[in-house]
């Protein structure tokens, strides 16, 4: 994932019942970030769809926001930015689905012209998702647009 992948779409074609897939979703939502980039989330799932709602900052990044001011600007404008997942299609075993940033706060000049505000620490969950997808078929098809 680049650095403005996160506002692709992305898309999972997977060997796995739809249950699956949204636990996958739940999975990375709850557990991924890697080390440094830490934040909370709210993942709230419904029969064929989940959504993850940031919740901020956590660990090391929640005090940098506390240090910088720009920083700490950035991380409340993020708060209740949302990545949606959907299931797509279900055919005879696969199941197709969906992913992208749905919500986000920018920062920047007004907030309008700005970057995508806490991207950093939304990217890192969004590449997990494709981590669990490929646990659940290391030969799923994943494209972005």
């Amino acid at each position: 994932m680049g650095l403005l992948d996160h506002r692709r779409t992305w898309h999972y074609e997977v060997a796995a019942i739809p249950g699956d897939c949204i636990r996958a979703f739940e999975i990375a939502f709850r557990t991924g970030g890697g080390l440094l980039m830490k934040a909370k989330w709210k993942v709230r799932t419904s029969g064929s769809s989940a959504t993850a709602i940031y919740e901020g900052r956590k660990g090391l990044g929640a005090a940098a926001g506390i240090l910088s001011q720009t920083s700490g600007q950035e991380s409340d404008t993020a708060v209740g930015s949302e990545v949606s997942f959907l299931i797509d299609k279900v055919d005879d075993r696969r199941t197709s689905c969906s992913m992208k940033l749905t919500g986000s706060g920018r920062s920047g000049i007004a907030g309008t012209f700005g970057a995508t505000s806490d991207a950093r620490f939304i990217r890192p969950y969004m590449q997990a998702v494709t981590t669990e997808m490929l646990k659940l078929d290391p030969k799923a098809k994943i494209h972005s647009a």
